[in-house]
């Protein structure tokens, strides 16, 4: 596959954006430090917190462990981040054992307990491709796309390594 093509299919999922009343989102996780959410992370937080506010009955699933280097699992710092702009805990569900994307869906798959739920991925512009494929091969088959933006000093970088794993992805 040339690398036109699959920058192409990148960037033609970088402003998903989902259909209203969802039953649940999952928030990707991304590094938590002692002083709050990465700046890519607090990208993908605002972008669920505006979601959350504008559909009051949807669940928020935040997924992500810790990390030799992150103060507390990423679920946790993001659930904190949550409440802190007023998101009520009770629409909060933690998945605090992912480590990478794969994870993180199939993860969150099983704590979804509604038969037939409408399902949200929240996660940056240039990760959203990947996620979203694998979240139809983990049996989210119509799981919709929540871009957050990312900060755009970092966008070659970040657009460059979602490229190989990208790669990777397409060969396992």
């Amino acid at each position: 596959m040339a690398f036109g093509t699959v920058e192409g299919c990148i960037i033609s999922r970088m402003d998903e954006n989902a259909n209203p009343n969802l039953d649940y989102v999952v928030v990707l996780g991304a590094q938590v430090r002692k002083s709050g959410p990465s700046k890519v992370l607090r990208y993908r937080l605002d972008t669920a917190i505006d979601y959350l506010n504008e559909n009051p009955g949807t669940i928020c699933i935040t997924s992500g462990g810790k990390g030799p280097n992150e103060p507390v699992a990423e679920a946790q710092g993001m659930a904190n981040y949550l409440e802190s702009y007023g998101i009520k805990k009770n629409r909060i569900i933690k998945e605090m054992k992912s480590k990478t994307t794969q994870e993180n869906i199939s993860n969150s798959r099983a704590l979804i307990t509604k038969p037939n739920a409408t399902v949200g991925i929240v996660t940056n512009d240039f990760h959203m491709f990947r996620a979203l494929q694998i979240a139809h091969k983990n049996g989210l088959i119509g799981a919709e796309g929540i871009a957050a933006s990312s900060p755009r000093e970092m966008l070659p970088n970040n657009m460059l390594r979602e490229f190989f794993t990208e790669i990777k992805f397409l060969f396992s």
